[in-house]
């Protein structure tokens, strides 16, 4: 069996067109796989089993492949455009640009997935020549080129051959501009064996509308003729064909179908000579596309600078530090190291700085090394974790290196052995941002573990260095307790885990920065909902893990908590500085351990002080067994973790407390104010 030319081609759409698309795909054997996605997950299913049929009866060697998310498809060679809005066509002309606002929000959202893809792009939606614009300028793909052109001429050579009863291998000639009413047929320099014709060009238009008018009314949708332009433009794209095919494509700063000839996968405009009559229509076509084009971008076009212009700017650099421990995160986006400076600054200490001594953390925006290390990872075996709630494809060389790949948040990474540089490459700002923070701490943990320190699962509050931790399962009220300590005048030092080690006879407590999850309930309870929503209406924006359902919540008005399908509560997430700009709570970097509260929360409940012998254990503590969402894929951790007994006994020596929590606020926040008191 002959190996396949390229490797995967994604489909979004398993629509019409989609279908045959798939299809051409699946037998035509070149490629290795085809990838398909759709909003209706149960089209794409069937899809992918009916050409699994195909594949089998035929010994097509192409696998057919479901995907969920068409941002998982940036490891594609090729991505065809082809989904459709939900809207009904009863337009009798301009057909094609009816479907104008409702494909534009498609494309764009699809665009925003794809941001920065560097494979080829070939876009079907109609109207195809707006369309592959807006696909353009919102992603910021380099290789985008709309079918429509390529369909129209041929219709038009195989209208011309019957009108004039010759071979359609004998016509040379081309329509290009829109796909659509304002199509230009070259007429002027259309070739019949080389010698130019009468072209009938009102009778050419007619039939160049009724064409698919026919197809529509007896199979409902076009779907054959558009299906072989796209495989024609994968293979020239691809560099698998070197020929001439009519797409759209910014040229001259006009997007329109114009013939490209393609030479090893570069394209070269070949434009026909017009005569002045075709020169004018082709101006109006381009005049009627950019009308079209302007209310979308400016519903859908970000105004920012272009990535090269990012990478021109000067590196910036932010130093975090605590205990002794220490990291650098530099960047070509200030974004990334002016989130450092606010994520770490209120917790651990955090700076600008211009030095790049000691460990790094490499975080960019290269769109071009996303694509090729994502590319790398998925052409070899290769592991998979689940880190930060996001797949993550790893591949391990012999020498140590460590390369990893999250298709879903188009991130790559790249670790060098022996305390090199930790590289992370992605397409957008935020998300790199949101990556370098996560590996910057993990970076400062596991040199905190090598010097002695552990993690223990515990919310914190300090006052004149005491330290009141707070143990308990999830839901136990760990957050509760702190943040009710912490609105009666107690510092906040962690929500969820801290940094724990012996220092004499004492245990010395660090914060484990992190965004702080605080649901809708509680910050009804707390009186704070109506102070987050206002700022919230007014654009403000919480940490971007937060969950849309919440943020929706928020400015509805809504105080109903949320759970997703798993049962986990969906809260609104707060930026470390957010707890003191937007909450009035005061920060605090580091305290000792003076007491140790267990609550137990219950709706109706009294507070009291319950008779029970609760002590920290083991389980209370985070290892590399234990952890959750940040496995050690990088080899950052220390291999021997130290161990928790002589932790466990100066815990066990401190004054705890089980206690009973109710809803009632005040009655909760006197009740701690008298168990925290002063201790010995």
């Amino acid at each position: 069996m002959t190996a396949p030319l390229v490797g995967a081609v994604g489909v979004i759409g398993a629509g019409a067109v989609g279908q045959s698309v798939a299809m051409l795909l699946a037998a035509g054997g070149w490629c290795e796989s085809v990838r398909i996605v759709s909003r209706t997950g149960l089209s794409v299913q069937a899809l992918v089993t009916d050409l699994e049929d195909m594949c089998q009866v035929t010994a097509s060697s192409v696998r057919a492949v479901h995907v969920t998310d068409a941002g998982q498809l940036v490891s594609c060679e090729a991505v065809v455009v082809c989904p459709r809005g939900d809207f009904t066509n009863t337009a009798r002309t301009d057909i094609r640009m009816a479907g104008l606002n409702a494909n534009g929000p498609v494309i764009a959202g699809l665009a925003r997935k794809l941001a920065h893809y560097q494979g080829l792009v070939v876009m079907v939606t109609n109207p195809v020549d707006v369309l592959t614009r807006l696909f353009a300028e919102v992603s910021g793909c380099p290789h985008v080129y709309g079918v429509g052109s390529n369909t129209d001429t041929a219709r038009y050579r195989l209208a011309l051959a019957q009108v004039l009863r010759v071979p359609v291998e004998d016509v040379e000639g081309h329509v290009i501009g829109e796909h659509g009413d304002q199509a230009v047929v070259c007429a002027s320099a259309t070739r019949v064996n080389g010698r130019p014709v009468e072209v009938p060009v009102g009778q050419i238009h007619r039939e160049l509308a009724d064409r698919p008018a026919r197809i529509n009314a007896g199979l409902g949708r076009t779907r054959c003729g558009p299906a072989g332009a796209v495989i024609a433009a994968l293979r020239a794209g691809l560099g698998l064909d070197d020929t001439v095919v009519e797409l759209s494509v910014n040229h001259e700063r006009r997007w329109m179908g114009i013939p490209l000839r393609f030479t090893a996968g570069r394209p070269t405009v070949c434009l026909p000579r017009l005569d002045a009559a075709e020169a004018r229509q082709l101006v109006a076509a381009d005049d009627k596309l950019r009308d079209a084009y302007e209310p979308l971008a400016r519903l859908h076009v970000p105004v920012r600078p272009s990535w090269k212009e990012k990478t021109a700017v000067t590196r910036t650099a932010t130093h975090i530090a605590t205990a002794a421990q220490a990291v650098t995160v530099t960047s070509n986006t200030p974004v990334v190291t002016e989130w450092a400076l606010r994520y770490f600054g209120p917790w651990w200490n955090a700076a600008s700085t211009t030095a790049d001594d000691g460990p790094q953390v490499i975080a960019d925006v290269n769109p071009a090394r996303v694509t090729e290390i994502a590319q790398h990872i998925a052409d070899h075996a290769h592991d998979e974790a689940v880190y930060a709630n996001s797949t993550m494809h790893i591949d391990r060389d012999d020498d140590g290196t460590v390369a990893a790949s999250q298709p879903d948040d188009k991130l790559v990474y790249r670790a060098e052995p022996d305390g090199g540089p930790l590289r992370i490459y992605g397409c957008e700002d935020v998300p790199i941002a949101l990556a370098a923070a996560r590996l910057a701490r993990e970076v400062v943990r596991g040199k905190l573990l090598a010097d002695g320190w552990s993690i223990l699962h515990a919310s914190a509050v300090v006052r004149d260095g005491r330290t009141v931790l707070t143990l308990g399962d999830k839901g136990a009220g760990k957050t509760t307790t702190a943040l009710l300590l912490a609105r009666a005048g107690w510092q906040l030092l962690a929500n969820d885990r801290v940094f724990i080690r012996r220092e004499d006879n004492r245990l010395r407590v660090l914060p484990w920065p992190s965004a702080a999850a605080i649901g809708l309930g509680l910050l009804d309870a707390l009186d704070w909902y109506d102070q987050v929503r206002e700022r919230v209406q007014r654009g403000e924006q919480l940490h971007p893990t937060q969950h849309q359902k919440v943020t929706d919540a928020l400015h509805s008005g809504s105080r109903t908590p949320l759970w997703n399908e798993s049962g986990k509560e969906l809260k609104p997430q707060f930026f470390p500085d957010q707890l003191h700009s937007w909450l009035g709570l005061t920060l605090v970097t580091e305290g000792h351990a003076a007491r140790i509260l267990f609550p137990k929360i219950t709706p109706g409940t009294e507070p009291a002080l319950l008779d029970e012998d609760r002590s920290v254990g083991a389980d209370d503590f985070f290892t590399a067994g234990t952890e959750d969402r940040y496995p050690d894929v990088f080899g950052l951790l220390p291999a021997d973790l130290p161990g928790t007994q002589p932790l466990l006994e100066l815990l066990g020596d401190l004054p705890r407390n089980v206690l009973a929590l109710g809803h009632d606020v005040k009655a909760n926040t006197d009740f701690l104010a008298q168990v925290t008191g002063p201790t010995a």
